[in-house]
């Protein structure tokens, strides 16, 4: 059994290929550094230590999965590629964003204040640091919320199973990849840019937008125990 207190969510685990392929869309290179945010088990670390990346670090507040995670790295040591893979056990909300990381992961770990301090980090983080970054959030409950920062734009939107089911960006269960930008007047410069680049699928018209999407999900209470 996993606490989960205050805004964190019950643990999940990722599917590989569809998380690989979102992962590879980024063309990640080795002077990139991954960062997974609520990493559990370590099944994100795993998929992007396969993929060239300098340094993969994940950050899990619950002692028991992150030791997993490490046991799981350990084994796999032989077959990843980044340079470094690690995961530490930390509260995120007392660690600190790297200035050079380029594409953080979230698997909906948290809600809330908690999202809402986070989103904060790691643009103040672009902001002392400008550079090409990436939020790769699978299951966005607080999709509207960071849309309206206006220093994020959507570039991609793929299904978070695969296959995908029928219809699949019309629920929750998406990968969206949204680029951090400078400004919020940049923010709806380069959105326009992205809806003009090519005629937009269903998926990308519905998620590049705030759209008040109705997430199967209870935002979690500070006495639940989640598995």
């Amino acid at each position: 059994m996993f606490y989960a207190g205050g805004y964190n969510c019950p643990y999940q685990d990722c599917q590989w290929l569809s998380v690989r392929r979102a992962l590879k869309d980024l063309d990640p290179g080795t002077s990139d550094v991954f960062v997974d945010l609520g990493s559990g088990k370590g099944k994100a670390l795993l998929i992007a230590g396969q993929l060239p990346y300098r340094r993969v670090v994940g950050v899990e507040m619950n002692k028991e999965l992150s030791c997993c995670a490490e046991q799981n790295i350990n084994r796999a040591r032989s077959r990843l590629r980044a340079g470094e893979v690690e995961c530490l056990t930390a509260n995120v909300l007392e660690w600190s964003i790297p200035d050079d990381s380029s594409v953080i992961f979230m698997f909906n770990p948290f809600v809330g204040q908690t999202f809402s301090t986070v989103v904060s980090r790691i643009i103040e983080s672009y902001d002392r640091n400008p550079r090409s970054l990436h939020i790769i959030y699978e299951h966005p409950w607080e999709h509207d919320k960071l849309l309206r920062t206006g220093r994020v734009v959507v570039d991609s939107v793929r299904s978070s199973t695969s296959p995908p089911r029928r219809g699949w960006w019309q629920g929750g269960d998406v990968i969206v990849s949204y680029e951090v930008v400078g400004s919020a007047t940049q923010g709806q410069l380069e959105q326009r840019k992205y809806h003009r680049a090519s005629r937009p699928s269903r998926a990308f018209r519905r998620w590049s937008v705030p759209n008040g999407h109705n997430f199967d999900m209870s935002i979690p209470r500070s006495d639940e125990l989640c598995t």
